[in-house]
């Protein structure tokens, strides 16, 4: 008799389990400085803390307290609800929330824009915090890239 045949692993494993290798390296923040647009602020980027996706296994805790430890007070969030808990992060609006940290949730779905109503609130909003000196924060989901050399030559 032949075993049942087997079903497809999706990408994103849903399970409770969670494997005890989550990633030990510090989230990485890069800088943005706002120079340009006349503002002596800098802007910080970095990927969405706790995140478990594929090959990425952040802890939310340890990544929540480094951006609480580096002095972030605003984030600004553009996950759905449903990304974040595809992401295995449901509870992060929260856990700002606990840490202190001011959440600004702009959901706008994967490939999705917002309406120009949306963008002048968020906007608005980074405006604000820029000017009021706050340590502003976005973060973005991004699929994990090898890294490739780039030369400053065109490849043709």
């Amino acid at each position: 008799m032949k075993p049942p045949i087997s079903i497809q692993a999706s990408e994103f494993d849903s399970s409770d389990e969670e494997p005890a290798d989550d990633e030990q390296t510090p989230i990485q923040i890069s800088w943005l400085p706002l120079s340009r647009v006349n503002c002596s602020q800098f802007l910080g980027l970095c990927a969405l803390p706790g995140c478990k996706f594929k090959d990425v296994r952040r802890n939310i805790q340890k990544d929540t307290e480094e951006l609480k430890s580096s002095g972030i007070q605003d984030v600004f969030v553009f996950c759905t609800r449903g990304e974040l808990s595809k992401y295995r992060v449901p509870n992060l609006l929260d856990l700002y929330q606990q840490y202190g940290i001011v959440t600004h949730h702009h959901p706008i779905p994967d490939g999705g824009t917002p309406d120009i109503g949306s963008c002048w609130e968020i906007m608005e909003e980074l405006a604000t915090c820029l000017k009021n000196n706050r340590k502003t924060l976005i973060q973005y989901v991004l699929p994990r890239i090898p890294h490739k050399q780039h030369s400053n030559q065109n490849d043709s």
